[in-house]
């Protein structure tokens, strides 16, 4: 046998070794819970046969305590890039199987690495998260050039300029937390992934703090809830199918083999004409994108609005849209974050935005008013003003004060507005422009009859002129069934669309 064939061999002898992890009884002990191994989950996310590793060979600093004594391959890290869908990303995952996934520096040092990267090669990144934190041995030397906020330095710089995901799939605590939180998207799987700063107080359970549901109802810090290892993985495949590589690229056009002049007949009857009935909004949605397929995000936050990912004739676009079942599909606190941010990534990364708008303004309240409706709903308003990317309104039913704002019309540079028979429009609802308008006639009346008199015919004036407001504040008005191919057509002209925005540093959001 040649020396060169020896060699091979021995080295790949120890690649063997260290694909094994912690050992193939710590594999069983992940497995035993529910979960897969870390490299099991990049096989998984990847195309087969894609992956190509960095740096398996390094190992942990030595600190002087008895930990060095150990094995720890790689630092208990695994990363390097691969493929999705034909497209290359870059992709770590922690290994629970050493040492419970817990992180020193060269751990943080191999993540950070390929952080710059994908960063300099515009190239998504996606992280597994699986780790009981910072090695407390390591803690003790750790050395200033390579902790979290290294990692969280490139996720900054990165922002806008890279997709950014991560995935929680068990133990994410302390900094690292931070700097998933830093993502543009964290996936999170039920009963096996917990996402927390600080340790929680005695007695705290984890609903109450840190447990995957809990961020997905309460915090909004889950973006998707995923069932499994297996489901979480797919569902980041799934989304990375709509976005592109990075700022300076459209998403991927890919054939759908839906006809993009199809009617839907069912949104006649989905839709009340009446304002004051409700519908579920998910039901008009699967009616006019792509083969009724969409990919929501922070489903069960905020509910009250609904942001997900679609494609129309194969063209991916971000979909925000008013969800009557909940507050009638008012804004509040809560949509009025959800809304930004999920703006701010759409016109980041070229993104057309369709809105299907059914709001009846922003919900009030002393507790919306007290929770900073002004300070977050001026944060909707401001993303939304600032978009340059195609924004397209449908009009459906309500369309009242604030909403004309964040569902945008014309004054926020809507490209196209376009509106339903079922539309009513204006800045303050008629109950309360009979209320403003009419005060003082209704304080002078001499009668309950006589107010009740003035209160009708007010009423009546008010409805015909936001009736008025529907048809000639669009562009047009069309039949609810023609809505897909409208909306296609936009896309169609939209697609060379140039605004530029002023010189500057950057805005000055009120977050």
């Amino acid at each position: 046998m040649s020396m060169m064939r020896e060699k091979v061999e021995r080295v790949e002898a120890m690649k063997q070794r260290h694909k094994l992890g912690g050992g193939l009884e710590e594999i069983e002990r992940l497995h035993a819970k529910g979960k897969l191994s870390c490299r099991e989950r990049i096989d998984k996310l990847l195309d087969p046969g894609s992956f190509q590793e960095f740096e398996m060979f390094t190992g942990a600093y030595r600190t002087g305590f008895e930990i060095d004594n150990k094995s720890i391959p790689g630092d208990a890290e695994v990363g390097g890039y691969g493929e999705v869908n034909g497209r290359p990303i870059y992709v770590w995952a922690q290994d629970a199987s050493v040492l419970d996934g817990t992180m020193g520096e060269m751990h943080i040092g191999k993540i950070v690495r390929l952080m710059e990267k994908a960063l300099t090669e515009r190239v998504p990144i996606v992280g597994i998260h699986d780790s009981a934190g910072f090695r407390v041995e390591n803690a003790v030397v750790s050395f200033n050039f390579c902790n979290f906020g290294t990692m969280m330095r490139f996720q900054t710089l990165s922002s806008g300029v890279i997709p950014q995901i991560s995935l929680i799939m068990g133990p994410c605590i302390g900094g690292a937390a931070l700097s998933a939180a830093l993502s543009d998207f964290i996936f999170m799987v039920r009963d096996t992934s917990y996402m927390h700063v600080a340790s929680p107080p005695t007695g705290v359970t984890g609903e109450e703090y840190g447990e995957a549901r809990m961020h997905a109802r309460v915090s909004g810090g889950c973006d998707v809830l995923a069932q499994n290892d297996e489901d979480c993985i797919q569902k980041c495949r799934e989304l990375l199918a709509f976005l592109p590589q990075n700022n300076a690229e459209p998403p991927p056009v890919a054939a759908i083999g839906d006809d993009p002049d199809r009617i839907s007949e069912e949104l006649l009857d989905i839709v009340p004409a009446e304002g004051s009935k409700w519908f579920d909004m998910h039901d008009v949605i699967e009616r006019i994108v792509d083969n009724g397929y969409y990919f929501e995000l922070k489903k069960d936050y905020a509910p009250n609005l609904i942001t997900c990912f679609a494609s129309f004739d194969g063209q991916p676009v971000g979909i925000i849209a008013n969800n009557p079942t909940w507050r009638g599909g008012a804004e509040d606190t809560l949509s009025a974050d959800k809304h930004a941010r999920f703006t701010r990534f759409c016109d980041a990364f070229n993104m057309t935005l369709v809105y299907l708008a059914d709001c009846p303004a922003f919900y009030p309240s002393v507790e919306e008013e007290r929770m900073g409706i002004l300070r977050h709903g001026s944060a909707v308003i401001h993303a939304t003003g600032e978009a340059t990317v195609p924004k397209i309104s449908i009009y459906m039913r309500k369309v009242i004060g604030g909403a004309n704002l964040v569902m945008p019309s014309q004054v926020m540079k809507a490209d196209r507005v376009i509106g339903w028979p079922s539309l009513s429009r204006a800045v303050v609802g008629a109950a309360g422009t009979v209320a403003i308008s009419q005060k003082g006639q209704l304080d002078r009346a001499k009668t309950a009859e006589e107010a009740e008199e003035i209160k009708q015919k007010a009423l009546e004036s008010a409805k015909a002129a936001m009736d008025r407001a529907a048809v000639v504040g669009v562009d047009d008005t069309i039949d609810p069934r023609q809505t897909r191919p409208v909306i296609i057509r936009a896309l169609r002209c939209l697609a060379n669309k140039k605004m530029e925005r002023p010189a500057r540093k950057h805005d000055n959001m009120n977050l």
